[in-house]
């Protein structure tokens, strides 16, 4: 039996309101404002402009590409904090992948609490006077539904949480128009980062059963639906697959993930996207953890309340389904870096201290973390 760790659980009761379906933008009719700004990434339609213009016809709109790539760091947050303060608006809607959403989370923080600072303000201060929509354009980062906002430090070269409940957006809009034009690649690496959401989450140190269902549910719609992708693709199906990624996000934000989110954080500094990263250490993170007793009870567990035999059906999954996508580039990238970066004590003490990766079901140290390294570079 899956014992708890010691760490008490938690579960947040005030979710935010989500729209889904076909033309769930037009759900925005009904919210009540005077004036408007999108905060978009550079692949935003003209059409689905032209979906936000409908839905918030009654009011002013301004569209502001944002003004950061990645991680935003404050540097580059500024220029769209200050065009936001010009518009004054009641509404952010915030439309793109979690870099996007991430970062009006932090416009969203600065435009009304210009002196805010991460190490020093209360959070508990943070009583908003805007609403923040958030209209994911990917599949699987969770950032719609997460209490983190994701900073990038210069200095270290390291990614940032910035965590607060406050963080989690008022509305989520799932739209599949939105993402079925997306590279196929991007689209299943992405699935790939719900899976680490819900198997992580699922077997992290904070137990949590109030949130395990949504693990479950998540991990049975991927394996039913994933193949969409690699198909024509069904936009109803593709919600369906929206859906499991919220639901993913939603574990991941009640339950810390583990050595794969630590690993993959690392990596963004040689420039691997962090969906791919995770592809590439996830098997070999679960391979390592459930050679403990009770990790792999847990994962067995997970794997027969989610419509499969067993654990060892659900990896042969997982493994199957990362092969049925093309990770050489990444994987050269690994082990062109493997021996700088074993050498390196210090990118596994960062992993090691990553925020991100403090779930972990099995105790970490170096060594442990050079172990999955070694296995996933081969």
């Amino acid at each position: 039996m899956w014992e708890p760790q010691g760490i008490y659980s938690k579960f947040l009761l005030k979710q935010p309101t989500i729209l889904f379906g076909d033309n769930a933008i037009m759900g925005l009719k009904t919210y009540a404002s005077s004036r408007v700004v999108v905060i978009h990434g550079s692949s935003l339609s003209d059409d689905y402009k032209q979906s936000v213009l409908k839905a918030m016809s009654a009011f002013e709109v301004s569209f502001i590409k944002k003004t950061w790539e990645g991680e935003p760091t404050l540097a580059t947050l500024n220029p769209t904090i200050k065009k936001v303060e010009d518009c004054k608006p009641d509404l952010i809607i915030a439309i793109g992948g979690g870099s996007v959403i991430d970062g009006a989370k932090m416009v969203r923080t600065y435009y009304e609490f210009p002196f805010f600072n991460v190490n020093e303000t209360s959070f508990s201060m943070l009583n908003w006077k805007t609403t923040l929509v958030a209209i994911p354009t990917t599949i699987g980062s969770g950032a719609e539904i997460s209490s983190a906002s994701v900073m990038y430090n210069d200095k270290e070269k390291t990614k940032e949480f910035v965590v607060s409940h406050q963080f989690i957006p008022e509305i989520i809009v799932l739209e599949a128009s939105l993402i079925k034009n997306a590279p196929k690649k991007i689209l299943l690496s992405s699935m790939v980062d719900a899976l680490s959401h819900a198997v992580e989450g699922y077997m992290s140190k904070i137990d949590n059963l109030l949130v395990d269902s949504y693990a479950e549910k998540a991990i049975q719609i991927i394996s039913q639906y994933h193949e969409v992708i690699s198909k024509d693709i069904d936009e109803h199906y593709l919600n369906k697959l929206q859906l499991a990624s919220l639901f993913a996000g939603l574990v991941q934000n009640h339950c810390i993930v583990g050595a794969t989110h630590a690993l993959a954080h690392q990596m963004s500094a040689f420039g691997l996207s962090h969906s791919n990263a995770i592809a590439l250490f996830l098997p070999s993170v679960i391979k390592r953890n459930i050679k403990d007793t009770n990790a792999n009870k847990r994962f067995n567990q997970l794997a027969k309340h989610s419509g499969f035999s067993d654990g060892k059906e659900l990896l042969n999954f997982i493994e199957t389904f990362i092969k049925g996508f093309d990770l050489s580039e990444e994987l050269n990238v690994l082990k062109e870096h493997k021996e700088e970066i074993l050498a390196n004590d210090a990118f596994f003490q960062q992993a090691l201290n990553d925020k991100g990766g403090q779930g972990n079901p099995v105790a970490m140290d170096k060594e442990f973390l050079k172990d999955i390294f070694k296995e996933a570079s081969l």
